[in-house]
């Protein structure tokens, strides 16, 4: 096991939960399940990295089920939700949205079931292309099944891509009417604040995206590479598991699995680090440690009283610096 598999994803499933509470108040259901696919990602390949540490054995099988269903629903919803945000921010900037609760409703119901309801979907669609119950990889844990047939690219792999695409679409027309109506976008007292949530929101989808589009391209690069076999061909043994241990585990296969690891933890350092940014969220901090500052400022007199001043000039600063 890579010792540093459990460590970084469990940092990163605490940190993508943390926006969360901003997102749910501004409505923003598609960035919420970005951060709740990437937790649960997270969570997932730290149990598994703790429990299969050193062996493929055959032990966990109900979380094994339900990780495997996770991850494949995980390929799907992040496009899902990177194309929501971008949708949603095409029409503010082309002012085509209105802010009533009908259509406030609407928003929140078909994002919700892009993000949530499409993965179920997906996984069902799984299911036919699936010729075991799963794969346990020796120091990685369990991984969906998937047969290389040329059902399998319709169901499985095309749909990520078709998603991927219409999110680039989305996003440039999204930019081109923030460009032709930046002014009247912005107008108001929170110009600067309107633009940078604006360019950092299309930034997070983009990036969100080409990750996951890397992702899916590996690994249905793997799952195809042994050359593409009949549907009709394919064994149906949902009672078996394919246990891959350290003899078996070669390079390739380790650096897709390493692939698909490293990328959930950049897409949750980036889901965290563009929200981070935000002045109002470093002034939030910065009020949360207040108490504590004082209490510790009783305790040991005004010595840390400059290094506080600095601090607060280090916020201000910084809010020229965010995206």
């Amino acid at each position: 096991m890579q010792a540093e598999i459990p460590v970084l994803s469990l940092i990163s499933a605490g940190l993508v939960l943390i926006p969360l509470v901003w997102y749910l108040r501004a409505r923003n259901i598609a960035a919420v399940a970005i951060g709740v696919w990437l937790s649960v990602a997270n969570i997932i390949y730290t149990v598994d990295a703790l429990i299969w540490a050193g062996d493929s054995d055959f032990k966990a099988p109900v979380w094994c089920d339900i990780s495997t269903s996770f991850i494949t629903g995980s390929r799907i919803a992040l496009p899902a939700a990177c194309l929501c945000i971008c949708i949603h921010l095409e029409r503010l900037a082309s002012f085509c949205q209105t802010s009533t609760p009908v259509a406030t409703r609407r928003r929140i119901l078909f994002e919700c079931l892009m993000c949530f309801g499409l993965p179920v979907a997906y996984i069902a669609l799984h299911l036919i292309v699936q010729p075991l119950r799963f794969d346990i990889f020796d120091g990685f844990g369990c991984r969906p099944a998937t047969y290389p047939a040329v059902a399998t690219i319709l169901l499985v792999w095309i749909p990520p891509f078709l998603l991927a695409f219409a999110t680039i679409l989305y996003a440039v027309i999204a930019w081109s009417h923030f460009l032709v109506h930046g002014v009247q976008f912005s107008r108001g007292g929170t110009r600067s604040s309107a633009c940078n949530m604006y360019i950092r929101l299309v930034s997070m989808a983009l990036l969100e995206l080409v990750l996951s589009t890397v992702v899916t391209t590996v690994v249905m690069w793997h799952t195809l590479s042994p050359g593409l076999a009949p549907l009709v061909d394919m064994p149906r043994h949902l009672n078996q598991v394919l246990m891959w241990g350290s003899d078996a585990m070669t390079d390739t296969i380790e650096t897709v699995l390493m692939v698909e690891w490293i990328a959930v933890v950049v897409q949750s350092a980036v889901f965290f680090g563009l929200f981070a940014c935000r002045i109002e969220v470093l002034h939030q901090a910065w009020h949360a440690v207040r108490p504590f500052r004082q209490l510790f400022r009783k305790r040991h007199g005004d010595a840390f009283l400059g290094q506080g001043i600095a601090i607060r000039s280090s916020i201000r600063y910084a809010k020229g610096l965010c995206i």
